[in-house]
């Protein structure tokens, strides 16, 4: 990651040396190579900083449990009831139901020190797990380099804003104003994406499915009303099917009947 910064500082050095403010070329071409020094001695520290400090961790912890329960109503009585002590929210929440079960799918954010605290909350009061998920993503690179690039970014903007009172041309401020917007924009979009790092690093995500069994997963009367229900549409499909080949049906009876009628009338002409 120290190469990464060190490329961008000088990068930056290049946007800086290449804007031009007017008064006195030789006075702002040495402000921004003291700008651009100044830069990669802020990055080359903040390296050493890093490796110095113990590094805080940014972890997205997200996991997924599936279980069967006596009823579906008490469990998400308790998953709410849970969730709101420890000052989480439900994300998403649906209902299916299906022939045997009711099933309930509830999405939910928690506080990240509280995440094990509500899987093991929710897994005791399980009647049977089916399944239980959970993956860590370490985002700690990441969320570093964001944080850097923004404090860079804004440092260059804070120069931008010096170079501009040093302006003396309309040309010189339109150039200087419009880089500045460029670098404002990604700011706010670097910004955006530290606030979405943040967020899923300090809220962790939790989904539980759990469902409860209405019936029996073969029951004679159910089985026999499909079994009415398929046949009758059969029928119907086969009536349907028999109407598409209508024209070729009419054909093959006036067919036969013709034939019926000569045969009969052949039949009529022979001598007793």
């Amino acid at each position: 990651m120290k190469l990464k910064l060190n490329l961008f500082a000088m990068l930056i050095f290049g946007l800086v040396y290449s804007c031009r403010t007017g008064a006195d070329r030789n006075e702002l071409k040495m402000a921004n190579r003291d700008v651009a020094h100044e830069l990669v001695g802020k990055v080359a520290a903040q390296n050493n900083d890093e490796i110095q400090t113990p590094v805080d961790r940014k972890i997205i912890r997200t996991g997924e449990i599936r279980f069967e329960t006596r009823d579906v109503s008490k469990t998400e009585a308790l998953i709410t009831q849970s969730v709101k002590e420890i000052q989480g929210y439900i994300s998403g929440d649906n209902v299916y139901n299906s022939e045997d079960r009711i099933t309930h799918r509830m999405v939910i954010r928690v506080p990240a020190d509280k995440f094990d605290e509500l899987l093991e909350k929710i897994s005791v009061n399980a009647l049977k797990i089916e399944s239980k998920t959970i993956d860590a993503n370490d985002v700690t690179e990441e969320y570093i380099d964001v944080e850097a690039r923004i404090k860079t970014k804004k440092e260059l903007e804070n120069r931008y804003r010096e170079l501009m009172a040093k302006a003396t041309t309309v040309e010189d401020m339109i150039s200087i104003e419009k880089e500045m917007g460029t670098l404002r924009s990604d700011i706010e979009s670097i910004e955006g994406r530290l606030r979405y790092l943040k967020d899923q690093v300090s809220q962790s995500t939790l989904t539980a499915e759990f469902y409860q069994r209405t019936g029996s997963s073969f029951s004679f009367g159910s089985k026999t009303g499909q079994a009415l229900e398929t046949g009758w549409k059969w029928l119907l499909a086969f009536i349907v099917g028999v109407i598409h080949f209508w024209p070729f049906l009419v054909i093959a009876a006036i067919i036969i009947f013709v034939s019926f009628r000569i045969s009969r009338k052949n039949r009529s002409k022979k001598p007793v």
